[in-house]
């Protein structure tokens, strides 16, 4: 694949003037005093990689991007978090990654612009300590920026991420990350083109309840330059967090940013919003994913990354759109059916939902998407009054197949409030909408709301712990850390117990007791650091031959590695007698099996 720049969606072009406001007649930028810097955010790279129709689709949008950087000749890419969509991606996913930038960002280009700042503080949490261009052992053409996002966030007993792999490979420079729970300092890499100065702001993804009630506190601070003019530096800080309102105190509003900063980078946001919007005195660019990651809305909006350039203290923003991004079309339907009688309503609903489906693929296939004849996503939800209405949204979705990526779940209905509802049959997937209104809830919201009631209230385990666990499951895809608190908060709480040893009749009390002497503080961080040690408990099935000797089955390898079952050999389990298919173990293909003797 080859980008072509003749091709290129250059749709919308905004500038923005020294006193942060839009110019009609844009200055002429100096070529040798401008900073030319690619912007994307949320890419997640390894996402659906094991579905045979969008396993590619993350690394062939990766590739665009980068070749986009290569034709406007941009001089660093600038990445908002998320860079891979699982926290311990696969081998495959990270050596596509690592081939990517190779190819795309080393090579002979000189470096036009300097660094100023003292590095090791803004890289102090890297093996290098220093910004990769000037590493005498690499030949960097494009350097990478990049801070973490909440699905590539530090995890494990030594914190390391998928991004410090990345820094530790040359290919991208990591910064913004932060872990002092009680403070925010942000210290900005300052750097130099001709006249223009730079200083880069960068904070990694943090709780947003956390980061919102610290900005509140004002313990977030941002690090001004030192020996040169303030006002000659533009001010661009990169965030990774919920811009949106998703429930009390989980998000950060855009007022809190500091007026120093003249343009925030917003990441973690789906929705392209890339046009700069104006809040306060701040200008706030949201990129959004180059990837659909899940069948809502805001994912359907067209897809683009920006070529942002700055001139002093002004700058512009052109927008690119991604070609290579999977056609989505999303839409609503009502099922407006008044004249049918209601034996008669399924049939119609059938019909007309068929009808729209059809039109929504024709819409797709206008798209001019690459390559031609892509299969496109596909979501409708349907509105119904009637259960009469309603059908298997599955079984109507097998007949698209070959025809759209996702004939699984094209079908979600959804009952039109302010009738009865009843039990229907939805499809499995639940999108970000499912919950209507502009200030829907997430589920960490729900989950602490329940146990606020003093009916619902917990002791031994804490709702917080819980639903940061949650959090962390549905944010990373972390399938075992609910298990993970619960059995430290248990198993601490046993401690404890035992230490005091009270009366049979005393436990109760003293239960209640350790839950009030619980302080909020230590209790956020000893949750941080549970949740952050991922892999510590392994599910296995024990199955039991003729001779009663156990065989492991472990699910541990496949689901970290994602590459299917490893070449080692599995001795079969001895066949309980004549035409006996034999063992579950000697199945294959599902589990990795091997005798617990050998895995010693």
């Amino acid at each position: 694949m080859s980008y072509d720049s003749d091709n290129d969606s250059m749709s919308e072009s905004t500038s923005i003037g020294g006193n942060n406001e839009p110019i009609a007649d844009p200055v002429e930028f100096p070529e040798g005093d401008q900073f030319k810097i690619l912007i994307a955010t949320d890419i997640h790279l390894g996402y659906k990689e094991n579905d045979s129709i969008r396993g590619e689709d993350t690394y062939k949008t990766f590739e665009e991007i980068l070749q986009i950087g290569v034709a406007c000749e941009v001089d660093f890419i600038l990445l908002g978090g998320d860079l891979f969509h699982d926290t311990k991606p696969t081998p495959y996913c990270i050596n596509k990654c690592i081939g990517l930038l190779r190819k795309y960002c080393l090579g002979d280009k000189p470096i036009n612009f300097e660094i100023l700042s003292d590095q090791r503080i803004n890289f102090n949490h890297t093996v290098s300590k220093q910004v990769n261009y000037e590493d005498p052992n690499l030949n960097v053409a494009i350097p990478v920026f990049s801070i973490h996002g909440n699905h590539d966030d530090p995890t494990g007993k030594n914190q390391i991420s998928a991004m410090d792999l990345m820094a530790s490979t040359g290919l991208v420079n990591y910064f913004g990350r932060w872990e002092d729970l009680s403070k925010v300092e942000i210290n900005p890499i300052l750097l130099k083109k001709g006249n223009s100065l730079l200083a880069l702001y960068g904070l990694s993804h943090m709780s947003d309840q956390r980061l919102g009630r610290l900005f509140l506190e004002k313990k977030v601070s941002i690090a001004k330059p030192g020996t040169l003019e303030e006002e000659e530096f533009f001010n661009l800080l990169v965030l990774h967090q919920n811009r949106a309102v998703r429930g009390p105190k989980n998000f950060i509003p855009p007022d809190a940013i500091p007026k120093d900063i003249d343009l925030v980078m917003w990441g973690h946001e789906h929705d392209c919003r890339i046009t700069p919007e104006k809040v306060a005195d701040v200008f706030i660019t949201q990129p959004g994913s180059s990837v659909a990651t899940s069948l809502s809305e805001g994912e359907s909006i067209t897809k683009k990354i920006g070529v942002l350039t700055i001139y002093k203290k002004h700058f512009k923003i052109d927008q690119v759109e991604l070609r290579t991004v999977r056609p989505f079309i999303f839409e609503d339907f009502t099922l407006d059916l008044p004249n049918v009688e209601m034996e008669q309503q399924l049939e119609k609903s059938k019909k007309s939902i068929r009808n729209r489906v059809e039109v929504m693929i024709e819409k797709a296939a206008e798209l001019n998407r690459i390559p031609e004849g892509i299969l496109p996503l596909i979501r409708l939800r349907a509105h119904y009054k009637h259960e009469m209405q309603v059908f298997n949204a599955i079984k109507f979705g097998q007949q698209y197949v070959g025809r759209v990526a996702n004939p699984e779940d094209i079908l979600k209905f959804i009952c039109i409030s302010g009738t009865k509802q009843k039990k229907a049959i939805f499809d499995k997937t639940l999108d970000d909408n499912a919950f209507a209104g502009p200030h829907a809830s997430r589920v960490e919201d729900i989950i602490l709301r329940y146990f606020e009631d003093n009916k619902n209230k917990l002791f031994v385990l804490s709702a917080k712990g819980l639903t940061e666990a949650v959090v962390k499951y549905i944010d990373t895809n972390d399938d075992d850390a609910p298990q993970r608190i619960m059995k430290h908060q248990f198993q601490k709480t046993f401690d404890k117990l035992k230490e005091l040893s009270p009366e049979e009749d005393e436990i109760e009390d003293c239960i209640v007791n350790l839950c009030n002497m619980r302080s909020s503080q230590n209790d956020e961080e000893e949750i941080r650091e549970v949740l952050s040690n991922r892999g510590e408990i392994k599910r296995e099935s024990v199955i039991l031959g003729s001779d009663e000797e156990a065989v492991t089955i472990s699910d541990d390898d496949d689901r970290d590695t994602g590459i299917g079952p490893s070449n080692s050999s599995v001795t079969p389990l001895p066949a309980k007698g004549p035409g006996s298919r034999g063992g579950r173990g000697s199945r294959g293909g599902r589990a990795r099996g091997t005798r617990k003797k050998a895995a010693a």
